[in-house]
């Protein structure tokens, strides 16, 4: 399982040390610093994120596809309302409507899995979702994410959006289509810090204009949390095939 972990803007450099880059649309915004440094930065894999999780509701269709257009990220997020169902259907219906007027060549899209139960979720992929190759499940919705990927073999190509803790990402990297994940948790443990480990929770939020964090306790959070979403093996390149 790649993984990748959101950093303040003066740590970004430390991406080197994953596959991939997990990019957030609404900080590009709020902080152009974050988004020359993506625009500036050597070609990677790249996931943009819509930002709804970060500020409560994802950036507008057409800002989001224009800024796109900037970055080329491999793959695109489609906006969604966190832990609502509904809400996530019809922004989603919406945004595939505005993409197929002009979508971006070489761009995937990428679904979000949003409610609290697994039929919800069965019925997006069937309805919604149905064309798209990348799927994602986001945290903090009361699902169990492994029993859920666990039960629907069928599935393929997913991504993990957050974790509340590291042990998830244990847990998690057993299945093979778990392709992927995002955190924040070495980032929080070194802004409390604290050593990171695979049970214990860090809240303390990151802001990305910080420039405090002690970075050799850092540097120690973000290796070991490569080390727990691989399992210690060498780490290959994300691959969009």
């Amino acid at each position: 399982m790649l993984c990748s972990v959101e950093l303040p803007i003066k740590y970004l450099p430390y991406s080197i040390l994953f596959d991939f880059d997990f990019v957030i649309a609404s900080t590009c915004v709020s902080h152009p610093e974050y988004l020359t440094y993506f625009l500036h930065a050597p070609r990677r894999f790249m996931i943009l994120d819509n930002g709804a999780f970060e500020t409560g509701e994802a950036m507008n269709d057409q800002d989001y596809i224009a800024l796109a257009r900037k970055l080329q990220p491999n793959i695109l997020v489609i906006p969604d309302v966190y832990k609502d169902n509904a809400a996530t259907g019809m922004r989603a219906i919406n945004f595939l409507n505005t993409w197929e007027e002009g979508p971006i060549g070489g761009v995937e899209l990428m679904g979000v899995l949003q409610g609290d139960h697994p039929r919800m979720l069965d019925s997006m992929i069937k309805i919604i979702y149905k064309d798209l190759k990348w799927l994602a499940l986001p945290y903090a919705t009361g699902l169990d994410r492994f029993q859920f990927l666990k039960a629907r073999p069928h599935i393929q190509n997913v991504h993990i959006l957050g974790l509340p803790t590291a042990i998830e990402a244990i847990a998690l990297r057993e299945l093979p289509c778990v392709r992927s994940v995002d955190s924040s948790i070495p980032v929080k443990c070194t802004v409390e810090h604290k050593y990171i480990d695979i049970e214990h929770s860090a809240n303390k939020y990151a802001h990305p204009a910080t420039e405090d964090l002690d970075e050799l306790l850092l540097q120690y959070n973000l290796q070991a949390f490569t080390s727990m979403c691989t399992n210690g093996l060498n780490r290959g390149q994300y691959a969009s095939s």
